[in-house]
């Protein structure tokens, strides 16, 4: 099953596939996931100066359509074998400024890379210019939790660049809360006010723009 879900997703585009044992709680009190990503075009990201722009806008939510549909073909494989899943949303927030379940964390513990001083999930191949796809299953895959350490050192280029001066400077690190790296509701807060004219839930970008692990 780990090699059909592997095979499939490759051949659908994404970027990195991973597997991980969830030892945090979840509602669907399901205890393994599967993890992908999918890399976001270079050339629409670069075109972010200092705001976001309508094709990015427009590529942010395509990919996000592109993830939930490609989540769920996963999840459907899983059934067809008995197994029970649970697709995670590409971009919901249910809980004030948190989703269902973090992909981030399923992507950190699947061993496809760590979390920036952004707050962005930073790729082993991508760096931050990613989407994440999560499927949460009780089927058995046999894999172990892998976080790696933060990679973002002495740079502070994300930091001094956010326009809600909403990075602290803080390295990540596992088991600490978000608000530690990043104040997500001042993030929130100056996208809503600053870039509506753009699109309603657009997202700013220049912090993933402007990240050298990019390169």
């Amino acid at each position: 099953m780990k090699n059909k879900i592997e095979n499939f997703l490759y051949e659908n585009g994404i970027g990195e596939a991973g597997f991980c044992p969830i030892d945090v709680e979840n509602p669907f009190n399901l205890p393994y996931a599967v993890s992908f990503t999918v890399p976001l075009s270079d050339a629409v990201i670069d075109g972010i100066t200092n705001e976001p722009t309508h094709t990015y806008f427009h590529h942010y939510r395509t990919v996000n359509a592109f993830i939930d549909n490609t989540a769920l073909k996963v999840g459907l494989m899983l059934a067809r074998e008995g197994y029970r899943y649970a697709c995670i949303p590409a971009s919901q927030s249910v809980n004030g400024l948190q989703g269902i379940f973090s992909h981030k964390y399923a992507a950190v513990m699947s061993g496809l890379g760590t979390i920036g001083k952004s707050g962005l999930f930073l790729s082993n191949k991508f760096g931050p210019r990613v989407r994440l796809g999560t499927i949460l299953t009780d089927y058995p895959f046999a894999c172990k939790a892998q976080p790696k350490e933060s990679v973002c050192g002495n740079c502070r280029l994300c930091v001094d660049a956010c326009p809600a001066m909403a990075i602290t400077g803080n390295e990540w690190k596992a088991g600490e809360t978000r608000e530690n790296i990043v104040d997500a509701k001042a993030c929130s807060d100056y996208m809503k006010r600053e870039f509506q004219h753009i699109g309603r839930g657009v997202v700013c970008g220049i912090c993933m723009r402007i990240c050298p692990r990019s390169k």
